[in-house]
């Protein structure tokens, strides 16, 4: 597997960036796929060939896995699945001999391969994705995050076609575990495989903090007060992640659907009509009570909900990615992004305050750009970290060309902040900046360190960005997927987008003709 992680000159932090591919077979409108997630990953294509899918598929098996750790991790009973309790698969807290044993392992300052944990904690782990009751979990998100009936609503060509999707996580060194789906109209199978990898880390600071961490867990089950199911998982978390405990654990998926400015305007309508029907009253008064997907839902769910505080996984990225939300309000927005509560509490009301004015517009009566900004600015400001994937259908959506620019630029500082960025577009303007950005970073590279005009700007390498273009079979087949490479001449762009430029350039020009034609006769007169 291909390497594509950020390079070393990249201001992200290092969190352990995964090498993820997703590969889907009679998927939706997809025939065929295999898409290689990057720090900034870009779906182009028309309309109805499958972006919007893969997108979510890929926030569906972020949700079901915790994200896309080095191993997968066990699926604790707190997750906030909507699905019956009786999938809850409890997490089981190990006894104090089995931590003290890898203490001691540990503290002994030798490589410890995974194989080489305590077979009780081996198992909890790989549990993730052996359990047995996990095809059954990653159906019920598929049924979620999709609003279908069924997985098999997913099959392209039923009731003959046969969906397969598979997620390979890897690093510089190869594949280190794989979880493939196969399903059909009878009942879906599963097939996994798990590497052997490296759990000691080469620093001490870190493998200090570990053993610290044991040794309170230790004391607590010595002192008979237990240990809290989170405090262990969160332990497992770091381990696997060869991070320090300090950064606690990020990595959320956050998904801002295309539909996020009509939300954003209604949305205090929204949640009151669902208070509404949240009693028994309520139901009663509707026969059929109608649904969100799931990515919907927990969108809404985040902007109802909305808190101005956040615990910062690390304050000085989070920081840096709330100045980026600054930025976009006054470079783009020109103006400020507000939130209002009444005295008594209740739901956020979100405003808009132009620049040089103290009047605040209701969001239903400003612009569509501000709708579409809005929530962005929103989950940058307070919500996503570094280590987080954030998911942005056409992030472009009612921007002014230059303002679909500076969007690029935005996507691209996500990146250096540490965030994993995943947009669907059709934008020619979107496309080109990003180009210009990695442009921006190969002259940077040139330049060598110490004489770049302006350290703070954003910029990509070419290694961090994969664009990929969903394209339909003329004879109905199915929708396949292919990368554009970065070229240094051409950029990014599809070539029918410069199909298209030309068709147009050849209309006007023909048109032009005409009447010159027509004009000409008629001078003749």
């Amino acid at each position: 597997m291909a390497n594509h992680e950020a390079p070393a000159a990249s201001e992200a932090p290092q969190f352990g960036t995964p090498n993820v591919r997703i590969e889907v077979q009679d998927f939706g409108p997809v025939a065929e796929a295999s898409v290689q997630l990057r720090p900034l990953t870009v779906f182009v294509g028309p309309s109805n060939t499958g972006k919007t899918y893969l997108s979510l598929l890929i926030y569906a098996l972020h949700r079901v896995f915790e994200g896309f750790p080095r191993l997968p991790l066990p699926i604790p009973r707190y997750m906030d699945f909507d699905m019956p309790p009786t999938y809850w698969r409890p997490v089981k807290i190990p006894k104090k001999e089995i931590l003290k044993e890898m203490l001691d392992n540990f503290t002994k300052g030798r490589q410890i391969k995974f194989s080489e944990l305590p077979t009780a904690v081996r198992d909890e782990i790989v549990s993730g994705i052996n359990n047995s009751k996990l095809s059954k979990l990653f159906e019920l998100e598929l049924e979620r995050c999709f609003d279908i009936e069924s997985q098999s609503d997913l099959i392209r060509q039923p009731p003959l076609g046969k969906l397969r999707m598979s997620l390979n996580v890897g690093d510089h060194s190869g594949d280190l575990w794989r979880f493939t789906m196969d399903s059909s109209n009878d009942q879906p199978s599963i097939d996994q495989y798990l590497e052997d990898i490296l759990l000691q880390s080469s620093d001490q600071s870190r493998n200090d903090q570990m053993n610290k961490w044991m040794l309170v867990l230790i004391r607590k089950l010595e002192q008979a007060k237990g240990i809290d199911p989170f405090e262990w998982h969160e332990f497992l978390v770091s381990l696997i992640h060869q991070e320090g405990l300090e950064n606690r654990w990020a990595r959320g998926a956050f998904y801002l659907p295309a539909v996020r400015g009509g939300i954003m305007q209604s949305h205090r309508i929204i949640a009151s009509a669902l208070v509404g029907w949240a009693t028994r009253a309520g139901f009663e008064r509707i026969p059929q009570i109608p649904t969100f997907s799931g990515s919907v839902a927990d969108f809404m769910q985040k902007i109802i909900l909305y808190d101005e505080r956040r615990t910062a996984f690390s304050r000085k990225a989070s920081e840096r990615i709330a100045n980026l939300a600054k930025d976009m309000e006054r470079q783009t927005l020109s103006g400020e992004i507000r939130i209002t509560r009444s005295t008594t509490g209740g739901y956020p009301e979100f405003v808009y305050r132009p620049q040089g004015t103290k009047q605040d517009i209701r969001l239903n009566r400003a612009s569509s750009m501000v709708s579409e900004l809005a929530p962005i600015v929103l989950f940058m400001r307070r919500i996503v970290g570094p280590g987080d994937t954030l998911i942005i259908e056409e992030p472009e959506a009612h921007l002014h060309p230059a303002a679909q620019t500076q969007m690029a630029k935005t996507l691209a500082a996500l990146v250096r902040a540490g965030v994993r960025v995943l947009v669907t577009t059709h934008s020619d303007w979107l496309l080109q900046e990003m180009a210009n950005l990695v442009r921006e970073g190969e002259l940077r590279q040139a330049q060598g360190e110490g004489s770049e005009p302006d350290a703070s700007a954003p910029w990509l390498d070419s290694k961090e960005v994969g664009v990929w273009l969903f394209k339909d079979s003329q004879d109905g087949g199915g929708a396949t997927v292919k990368e554009i490479p970065f070229d240094r001449v051409d950029g990014l762009e599809p070539e029918e987008y410069a199909s298209v430029a030309e068709t147009l350039y050849n209309d006007s020009a023909k048109l032009q003709n005409q009447l010159e034609e027509i004009n000409a006769r008629r001078d003749c007169q």
